[in-house]
């Protein structure tokens, strides 16, 4: 995060996401690139980079999902990548892109890419270099390709190898011990609309709740910490990166309505939504007047 922040303040990049994932090699995952390379089918080759991806980069719980017409993978933000959301998103978008088009051509594209925020003032960028259909203001990123080309067999397919490689990278961190706090946000983050109750995520997770708040004490935390911030860090990513209502934002996070929204964020950072989202457009706005004087 460090890193990025000082490269966004010294960029005149505005899409620097996008540039920086378009020159990353596939090699850079190791043997869990591997077992995801050699996949029988793309649609495969969603499901272990949803197994193996959570794995390599826990911030995000990646989820491979069906339509009659689709496959696809959808990302939920287990800790908050704001305020630099887009460039996460454009750097991995943009990568999905690139492993898609060398598995099954550079002909090829995908039905979709949806992002989850607003459509940027660069967005002619997102045109050129994604060139596909895209999406914005939308509730989680997804990447969604036609199932039919999902489903034929891929031309380095190799089952044999694949599980080989799936098989020892597991090995490699099986002896790590289990984050339960990261797979407690992982199941809240797709439930934020409709938070589930401790004993239904220990359910889930198949421990007793008992076991459940005894691993969360032990890791210094509890289940209503994790709910608090994680609507807490839901709600400043869709106040800064989307146009959603106030209103829309508060039954996305599962508060009864508006007022009690507004009461939870006052709580959380001293001001309203309202009053925060203004502070935002206005440095930004400052920010942009400034850049075009440069």
């Amino acid at each position: 995060m460090r890193l990025i922040k000082v490269i966004k303040a010294t960029s005149n990049i505005p899409h620097y996401g996008l540039k920086n994932g378009n020159h990353i090699q596939f090699g850079c995952h190791g043997i869990a690139g591997i077992s995801i390379l050699y996949q029988s089918t793309y649609a495969e080759c969603l499901q272990a980079g949803s197994r193996l991806g959570n794995l390599l980069f826990p911030p995000l719980e990646l989820e491979y999902f069906e339509t009659p017409d689709h496959v696809g993978m959808r990302l939920y933000e287990c800790v908050s990548l704001a305020p630099y959301t887009r460039y996460f998103m454009e750097w991995i978008m943009i990568h999905f892109r690139n492993i898609f088009q060398f598995l099954l051509g550079p002909d090829k594209q995908p039905a979709y890419i949806a992002f989850p925020y607003s459509r940027p003032d660069y967005s002619q960028y997102y045109e050129e270099m994604l060139a596909c259909t895209l999406k914005f203001d939308v509730e989680h990123a997804e990447f969604v390709v036609d199932r039919k080309l999902a489903e034929q067999e891929m031309p380095l397919a190799n089952t044999s190898i694949s599980a080989q490689a799936e098989s020892k990278f597991l090995t490699s961190i099986a002896d790590k011990e289990l984050d339960i706090t990261r797979e407690v946000r992982a199941l809240l983050a797709r439930h934020l609309d409709a938070v589930p109750s401790l004993e239904d995520v220990a359910e889930l997770l198949q421990v007793s709740s008992r076991t459940l708040r005894r691993n969360l004490k032990k890791q210094g935390t509890s289940y209503v910490e994790i709910v608090e911030d994680l609507r807490r860090e839901t709600a400043i990513s869709k106040l800064l990166n989307s146009n959603q209502s106030i209103t829309d934002i508060a039954i996305s996070l599962d508060f009864y309505d508006t007022s009690s929204f507004s009461k939870a964020f006052k709580r959380w950072t001293g001001q309203s939504p309202r009053a925060f989202r203004a502070a935002i457009s206005e440095c930004s706005s400052t920010a942009s007047l400034a850049h075009s004087l440069c």
